[in-house]
């Protein structure tokens, strides 16, 4: 397996240079309305800019898995497919607890996120547990997500989905 990241294509670069320019409520938006399941790169390309907001990366970090990977005390006992998730989820934990990003006065509350409470471990096994920190509301101002798809305004994702199509 190579550590190299490939190169994005032109959908994927498209969508680079918007976030790249996107104000911090757009990011915000992408983060929590994006499908995940085409991957995480983007969501890292996001969470490595450190003007993303603080709210942006504990969202993410709660979307990606947080309880279900709390199970996992260590990296080696994930599956490979799990562990790139597991690492990051790592990463999230290291940079949110340093200061990372930055604060534009978005909220995010794990517990509370559109009537769902992401803390919600349903009585899973615990290897590993969440800290404290990551499981705290973010004070401020909810982003309204009305008129985006997948978490991109309407003519972003027009010409975004042109590109992978």
């Amino acid at each position: 397996m190579s550590d190299e990241t490939p190169e994005p294509d032109e959908a994927e670069q498209f969508l680079r240079d918007f976030l790249r320019a996107a104000t911090p409520q757009q990011r915000h938006t992408f983060v929590r309305r994006t499908n995940y399941d085409g991957g995480d790169a983007t969501i890292r390309f996001v969470l490595d800019d450190p003007t993303t907001d603080r709210a942006t990366a504990l969202a993410a970090y709660w979307i990606l898995g947080a309880c279900y990977y709390s199970r996992y005390a260590t990296a080696e006992e994930t599956a490979d497919y799990e562990r790139p998730t597991w690492e990051l989820l790592r990463s999230i934990e290291e940079r949110y607890a340093a200061g990372f990003w930055a604060d534009h006065g978005i909220a995010f509350d794990p517990t509370d996120d559109d009537e769902i409470d992401w803390t919600d471990d349903y009585g899973a096994p615990v290897a590993r547990p969440v800290p404290e920190v990551m499981r705290r509301a973010v004070p401020g101002e909810l982003v309204d997500d009305a008129g985006t798809e997948d978490g991109l305004p309407l003519d972003v994702h027009l010409r975004w989905t042109a590109l992978v199509d």
